[in-house]
């Protein structure tokens, strides 16, 4: 698990009204946690080939609608140790809630590849089904 108060999307996640943060243990620890049913958030970074990493970019950015028709398309993307394209996924563990931030590492620093995505209820729970064991 990462710390999510080192994630890049940090600041967004934390500014939205569903998520309420609380630092504890002198200030060390950032617990978070998803208000609308009161499930701490977990966060997690994911390597991608370049070939899976292009199926991860699908899926992320497939409309809620699309998304059945892309997931069946293009299956469990597979991860990899040293893979160019990360996925930095902030969840709720009751999976009704996800955050999604998609980076493809070049000239030696990762460079955002589209925005934050955050997706509530079921679109999550199909979300996280893909990537999330």
């Amino acid at each position: 698990m990462e710390n999510i108060s080192k994630m890049e999307m940090a600041n967004a996640l934390f500014n939205k009204p569903y998520i309420k943060t609380e630092k504890k243990f002198f200030g060390f620890k950032t617990y978070v946690t998803y208000t609308k049913t009161n499930s701490p958030v977990v966060g997690i970074c994911l390597d991608y080939s370049p070939t899976e990493g292009q199926k991860v970019k699908e899926i992320v950015e497939a409309s809620s609608s699309a998304l059945d028709a892309v997931v069946q398309k293009n299956g469990h993307p597979k991860t990899s140790d040293n893979g160019n394209l990360r996925l930095n996924l902030c969840y709720s563990q009751d999976r009704e809630f996800a955050a999604l931030h998609l980076q493809q590492f070049s000239g030696f620093e990762y460079h955002n590849v589209g925005g934050i995505r955050f997706v509530e209820g079921d679109e999550a729970r199909k979300l996280l089904a893909v990537f999330v064991k």
